[in-house]
């Protein structure tokens, strides 16, 4: 942290900092083992590990690398993109060209799609209940329309035991 975000810090202007952990992971991880540590850290948390069209850096994206380097480190980490902007639902709710991350993802996931579906489950709710398996403690909902919100908050009543 720099000499003036850590005066701040040391002199309690801030209570808090964090990181939006999507970009590069190396310089995520090395960052979550400085000191002051964050508070929290936003981590991709999706079936696929993938940031889909936030990724802006060449190579893997290594999220639960991240995840790791966050818990060995006491950071508390924020699962994001759950659904992974729709790839990882019934179906993508806006027009993509083809080569879109999204599009891309959405295609890796049809087995995942038809195991929902012999499942009997809508693929927004399942993953999101795979991403609050992850070690993760808590998550943004993902939802695209108020029927995955539904889904969502049903599934949370059903299994309270789940992170929130």
């Amino acid at each position: 942290m720099s000499g003036r975000r850590s005066r701040n810090y040391d002199e309690r202007v801030i209570g808090a900092w964090g990181l939006t952990g999507i970009g590069h992971p190396d310089t995520i991880i090395k960052l979550l083992g400085e000191s002051p540590t964050p508070a929290a850290v936003q981590c991709i948390a999706n079936l696929l590990d993938s940031p889909g069209g936030l990724k802006f850096f060449d190579g893997p994206a290594k999220p639960r690398e991240v995840m790791a380097a966050a818990r060995a480190n006491r950071v508390g980490v924020m699962g994001i993109r759950a659904v992974q902007a729709g790839a990882l639902t019934a179906a993508i709710d806006r027009p993509l060209p083809t080569d879109h991350p999204e599009v891309r993802d959405y295609e890796r996931a049809a087995g995942f799609r038809r195991l929902s579906a012999e499942l009997g489950d809508d693929p927004a709710v399942l993953a999101h209940r795979y991403a609050l398996s992850l070690d993760i403690d808590t998550l943004v909902l993902g939802v695209k329309n108020r029927q995955e919100l539904a889904g969502c908050v049903l599934q949370r009543k059903l299994d309270p035991s789940h992170k929130s």
